[in-house]
């Protein structure tokens, strides 16, 4: 028995020792899923700035993704445009960023392309929540960047979010996890970077998929991050307020800068299964909206207007990425009528 676990101790020195010295070089010839986003000290996370890839988001499909000198998603014909003076700007989270289609088939770039005598900023990017659009658009404002216009589009995940993943603290968005778990994160990554990447690719693929099977999916009504709009179980008012804080924050910041401010809103799959057109989500920016927007572009009536026409299934699977949350072409392409209508140069 000591045999073993002293042949177990030396392999097990061995492959630290190795992953030490060659972790790095093994790391790169390992197939990775390409990340277009990068750390940022302020406001946790941004896209990477001149980049350009084909990105995978459901299996097997890619997209052609490309960011600007700002690190602002564009057209990937526009990548040189490094100005710092917009008409309007756009921020929200993934669906904002446009995952999953071509940026001619988001909502943002079809905007950018019909209005096309408007400069344009889409600073929205993945998980992005009213918190880091605070605190990003705080940034840029001190760093010299001008907006006439922004526009918020808020999206249902946003109080998860800010409640669940990040945290304001001195000025900085922080993540919602142990100094300690921190540390140990990044020593792994540093020292043993090979190792590191093990594991997250263990957790990602085994243990997440495993523990996910008896929970709730995106289209359940017991989902925690979509069903608080229509399910009382799932984020009070304590946790609703926080976000909306965050908004008003942003709406005096704005205010301060002589900046006009518009929300926008959309449903998830969940809203079209189990919510209706007056959602809770509807009557919160409704009233917050009231003497401080410029616009409120409110999406639910666009689609539950269908719901009349066709199955609340059949809706789902002809605005949204199959299997997926977030809003095909044909989604997007709801978002921009829905802007085209209301909004006035």
């Amino acid at each position: 028995m000591k045999s073993i676990l002293s042949v177990i101790g030396i392999s097990l020195i061995f492959i630290l020792l190795i992953d030490l010295l060659f972790g790095s070089y093994l790391l790169k010839l390992t197939p990775k899923k390409i990340d277009h986003t990068i750390n940022h000290n302020i406001y946790d996370h941004d896209l990477k700035k001149n980049f350009k890839e084909n990105l995978e988001w459901s299996p097997g499909e890619t997209y052609l993704f490309c960011s600007n000198k700002n690190s602002f998603r564009t057209f990937c014909d526009k990548m040189d445009n490094e100005s710092k003076e917009f008409d309007i700007a756009f921020i929200g989270d993934s669906f904002t960023e446009g995952v999953g289609v071509d940026y001619e088939d988001t909502f943002v770039g079809r905007i950018e392309n019909k209005f096309n005598d408007l400069k344009i900023a889409n600073l929205g990017v993945v998980s992005y929540s009213p918190s880091i659009y605070f605190t990003k658009l705080r940034h840029l404002l001190e760093g010299g960047y001008k907006f006439k216009r922004v526009i918020i589009y808020f999206d249902i995940s946003d109080i998860y979010d800010d409640n669940r993943k990040y945290k304001l603290i001195n000025n900085k968005i922080s993540r919602k996890k142990s100094v300690i778990l921190s540390n140990i994160q990044r020593t792994l990554k540093s020292s043993f970077p090979f190792l590191a990447y093990s594991i997250k690719k263990l957790k990602n693929d085994v243990f997440k998929k495993t523990i996910t099977i008896n929970k709730c999916t995106y289209l359940d009504y017991c989902h925690e991050k979509s069903s608080w709009t229509f399910n009382n179980k799932f984020f009070g008012d304590k946790e609703i307020n926080k976000s909306l804080d965050f908004m008003e924050m942003t709406y005096k910041l704005l205010k301060k800068n002589d900046i006009k401010m518009s929300v926008g809103i959309y449903p998830w799959p969940a809203q079209i299964l189990y919510d209706t057109s007056q959602s809770r989500i509807v009557k919160l920016m409704n009233n917050f909206c009231m003497n401080k927007c410029e616009f409120f572009f409110n999406n639910f009536d666009d689609f539950f207007d269908e719901i009349i026409l066709i199955k609340k299934e059949k809706i789902i699977s002809k605005y949204y990425i199959e299997g997926d949350v977030h809003f095909n072409s044909l989604g997007n392409e709801k978002i921009f009528k829905n802007f085209e209508r209301i909004f006035k140069k």
